[in-house]
């Protein structure tokens, strides 16, 4: 005595073939729907790049083992006075000169979009670059 009969089993079978073929559609429109950072906004690292730097700058001679840069490597050429001079009419706090004294990658990721991490606790809307 056979479980299925041929004809539940194509009705089934179609019925998967349909949902998988959906799937397939609608993950290809979400993909292509999706907002390509690297095309609407440029990168931290882009910008050293255009300005002429190299990966090397940041990550040191070896990039077959690339050091993380930290706050001591971005002031070798970003001024934290200068930057906290610069953005000390901003309203609520100054991100430059905050009281916890964050790293610049905090806010400034080179290989993502930059984040306003202070936003994690406040509300002074950032806009960062």
């Amino acid at each position: 005595m056979a479980l299925h009969t041929s004809s539940e089993i194509l009705v089934k079978t179609k019925k998967l073939s349909s949902i998988l073929w959906a799937s397939l559609v609608c993950s290809v429109a979400f993909a292509l729907c999706q907002p390509s950072y690297a095309a609407d906004a440029k990168m931290g690292a882009d910008r050293h790049i255009a300005k002429g730097l190299n990966c090397q700058t940041c990550h040191g001679s070896d990039m077959k083992n690339p050091q993380f840069p930290e706050e001591a490597t971005c002031v070798q050429c970003h001024n934290k006075e200068a930057l906290a001079e610069k953005t000390k009419d901003l309203p609520g706090a100054n991100p430059h000169k905050a009281p916890h004294n964050g790293d610049c990658i905090n806010c400034h990721l080179q290989h993502e979009p930059a984040e306003d991490y202070c936003a994690q606790c406040h509300k002074f809307n950032f806009k960062v670059k």
